[in-house]
């Protein structure tokens, strides 16, 4: 998941249930303490992470997981497949879809379509 998305999903409310070791989250733009690096790229979050910078994650950008984003979509979550190198994500009602590189930023995108209510 990138940034943008990622950004896009927090100022949308997407329900963080809690913080995970092995997610990856962005460091908001604006902390300094963090590389140029991993502001662009995203940090791993490790045990280390979850002790000594969680307000960070809180004030950066989390990638929640696959399950995590299937599980918000709710019952309106229909399918999730690949055809060739593009995955798809489908609701059934109301009936949107989403199409990304990976998994999750399908389904991260079907999920904001549903709380938008965008085509």
């Amino acid at each position: 998941m990138n940034r943008k998305l990622a950004k896009e999903l927090k100022a949308a409310g997407f329900p963080i249930q809690g913080y995970q070791i092995g997610h990856k989250f962005f460091p908001n733009e604006n902390n300094t303490r963090w590389t140029d690096a991993a502001r662009e790229h995203g940090v791993t979050i490790t045990n280390y992470e979850l002790q000594h910078h969680l307000q960070d994650i809180k004030d950066g950008y989390y990638c929640p997981s696959l399950s995590d984003l299937i599980e918000a979509c709710g019952h309106s979550f229909r399918r999730l497949f690949i055809e060739k190198t593009i995955w798809t994500a489908e609701s059934k009602s109301p009936e949107k879809y989403a199409m990304a590189d990976s998994p999750e930023e399908a389904v991260a995108k079907l999920w904001y379509a549903l709380r938008k209510g965008d085509p």
